[in-house]
């Protein structure tokens, strides 16, 4: 295991309250500008075999998986199949993928992280392209990978390619 990120403690533009979605969410405090970063994911990298079960763990490679307490910023902002947030740079730091106004919840989609086969949760986001289920990538529907791949992370990235080679020879 090694220190992978450190996660923003105190952001100025950045707020954690109550969360229409679910439980706690991240707000913006002021306007956010699209392009902007918003927070730098932070904990500890683990294999799968040794990753805790306890605390929030965000899959970061096929088989590494970054852990932490709970306690970092980047471990309220939930998910939504309509994120305004995204793996821009392929690293584990949520850049703004639009505009974001005052007291809006910053959300990313879970699925840019995710390949571990055969995991699922309801999801609830209420945006109007709630796909009803949180997905791993690849268990998306082709226009979703399609729509998502250049806001998730490197690892899903080379995958994506690695399997588009694979079908064409």
């Amino acid at each position: 295991m090694r220190l992978y990120y450190r996660s923003f403690p105190d952001s100025p533009f950045l707020e954690i309250r109550d969360s229409p979605v679910s439980g706690l969410g991240v707000f913006a405090r002021s306007a956010i500008h699209a392009g902007e970063l918003l927070a730098v994911c932070g904990g500890i990298v683990y294999s799968t075999a040794d990753c805790p079960s306890e605390g929030h763990a965000m899959q970061v490679g096929e088989d590494l998986w970054l852990w932490s307490d709970g306690g970092n910023l980047d471990d309220f902002i939930n998910h939504s199949c309509g994120p305004n947030s995204g793996f821009v740079n392929g690293k584990p730091e949520l850049f703004a993928l639009k505009d974001i106004a005052p007291g809006e919840e910053i959300v990313w989609d879970y699925s840019t992280s995710l390949v571990e086969e055969g995991w699922s949760l309801q999801c609830r986001c209420g945006s109007k392209s709630c796909r009803g289920k949180i997905l791993p990538f690849f268990s998306l529907s082709p226009e979703d990978r399609r729509r998502l791949l250049p806001v998730s992370l490197d690892f899903i990235r080379r995958m994506f390619e690695k399997r588009l080679a694979e079908d064409v020879e």
